[in-house]
């Protein structure tokens, strides 16, 4: 029998019989399906000849199918685990420059036939999102771990959609649940409306370096996520509501001051407080006036009369404003929230 006969029997053998049967077999039995395909190939006279080149390679795809099932069969169909197959891959790429990457195709086919088009539109999307790796590797170095992990995760989602919380689900459940642990421990807070804003402040803080860290806390504090959630407290907006205008920006610069803001942030976001003010009494304005149109007028006579309100109002923002209203959306019945919104 001839090197090319032989090749064709195993070939045969292990894509037609074996790939037929796959979804009825566990990993342990499709081990042995693929093992008794090589047997019988083992059992045929060996040729010398050039293609035994290609014979050699069937015997490589056969060993890496039986190690890949044992490794990943119990859970391959979990993206997760699809997704380790990338470094064997990679491993096999650098053992073979020229020939890992068919081998790999082959051996996945041979094992996960069911699944091979599956793994295989993973491996490309896994190329993608490593080749970005490369390119932004010194930038991402740079930054501050929480905006590293924020962009790490916004490319994660852009690439793989919803199967990027399940291929680093790990990552993403640790995450997770240091990020609940952090909300208990500071629920208490929401309604203590008996301590004092600094008071707050300090123990959101010392919250926070409990549950991340103390390095993890001044880029949460760097990135703005601390003070929105010390801003966002009901207890901290209840005693800020209480204050005149000039104290209340006054102890807003210092409790950023407290959680670690430079005194250039402080002035910058001091200024966005401000706009954000002259915003708010706009919107209470247009809103006083609006519910005065809304009593005298009614149909297009009202709908006229908003548009130019509007506009009078609002200016570039009007069309904005008006696609929200029709929505049902209006912005300026929304909770105040001092330094947040």
């Amino acid at each position: 029998m001839s090197s090319k006969t032989r090749y064709g029997i195993l070939a045969a053998v292990i894509t037609g019989a074996a790939i037929a049967s796959y979804l009825y077999l566990q990993p342990d039995d499709r081990v042995q399906q693929i093992l008794a395909s090589e047997g019988h190939r083992a059992t045929q006279p060996q040729s010398q000849s050039p293609a035994s080149a290609r014979q050699g390679s069937s015997q490589q795809v056969v060993e890496l199918a039986v190690q890949y099932l044992e490794r990943y069969g119990e859970t391959i169909t979990e993206p997760a685990t699809q997704a380790r197959l990338f470094n064997e891959r990679r491993a096999l790429l650098q053992q073979h420059p020229e020939t890992g990457g068919q081998l790999f195709d082959d051996a996945v086919e041979t094992a996960f036939p069911e699944l091979y088009s599956d793994i295989m539109a993973l491996m490309a999307n896994l190329d993608t999102y490593n080749q970005w790796l490369d390119n932004h590797e010194l930038r991402l170095q740079a930054l501050p771990a929480l905006q590293r992990e924020t962009e790490l995760w916004q490319q994660r989602e852009a690439i793989f959609g919803a199967l990027a919380s399940q291929i680093w689900a790990e990552e993403e459940s640790y995450l997770e649940e240091k990020s609940q642990v952090f909300q208990q421990k500071v629920a208490h807070l929401e309604d203590a409306n008996e301590l004092q804003l600094t008071e707050l402040a300090h123990q959101l803080q010392t919250s926070a370096e409990e549950v991340y860290g103390g390095d993890m806390t001044q880029q949460f504090a760097g990135s703005g996520a601390l003070g929105h959630a010390l801003f966002s407290m009901d207890s901290v907006q209840h005693q800020l509501q209480q204050l005149p205008s000039e104290q209340r920006q006054q102890a807003i610069n210092n409790l950023r001051q407290q959680l670690g803001y430079s005194e250039v942030a402080v002035e910058r976001m001091a200024k966005q407080d401000q706009m954000r003010e002259e915003k708010w009494q706009k919107g209470k304005a247009y809103m006083a006036e609006r519910d005065a149109l809304s009593q005298r007028l009614s149909g297009e006579a009202l709908d006229a009369a908003l548009s130019a309100l509007r506009e009078e109002h609002f200016g570039m923002a009007a069309p904005t404003i008006a696609r929200e209203e029709e929505q049902g959306f209006h912005r300026f019945e929304r909770p105040r929230k001092y330094g947040v919104n």
